[in-house]
């Protein structure tokens, strides 16, 4: 599939590759900041689903549904590849239900570095065909990738700043 835009984060972190792995390969982690109400969300909050996968194998299986400004949002994806502790990448499947972006593919990258790991999240997407992303143009669509690569790299940034997780 060939997308209109992608945006990447990277971020050194004090932990072995393994650890970073295991933190980033849990979807729930990775899409923690789309849980809880907030304004990227426009107050909004998703609800996950995993496969018995837990979207931790190659095809698992991740749903995301919830209700934006009283619409209906939804987005399945699937594990494409995963290469403990180097790589994993997941997409879209179907037409996600979204307002900004349309359908995507996600990875991440670990890279062992003097003193710990380089995380390089990116996603590749496409703009929203829904009339509302349609209306609003690209800037709502690129501003949601960056937040959401950067929430990525800043939630294993928090959680491996604590030494009891960077061992």
């Amino acid at each position: 599939m060939t997308y209109e835009e992608s945006t990447t984060s990277t971020v050194d972190l004090l932990a072995p590759p393994q650890h970073v792995f295991a933190f980033l390969d849990d979807p729930t982690v990775v899409g923690a900041h789309m849980q809880r109400p907030s304004l990227i969300m426009l107050g909004a909050a998703m609800e996950y689903e995993v496969d018995h996968g837990n979207g931790q194998v190659v095809g698992s299986i991740v749903k995301m549904r919830g209700r934006v400004l009283g619409m209906d949002v939804f987005v399945e994806e699937i594990v494409t590849e995963r290469q403990p502790p180097w790589r994993k990448s997941w997409q879209t499947l179907g037409r996600p239900k979204l307002l900004v972006i349309d359908n995507y593919h996600m990875d991440f990258v670990i890279k062992p570095i003097r003193e710990g790991s380089r995380v390089i999240v990116k996603i590749q997407y496409s703009y929203s065909r829904s009339p509302i992303g349609s209306w609003l143009g690209s800037f709502p669509a690129k501003a949601y990738a960056r937040l959401c690569v950067s929430k990525m790299t800043s939630e294993a940034l928090k959680h491996f700043a604590s030494p009891r997780n960077g061992q």
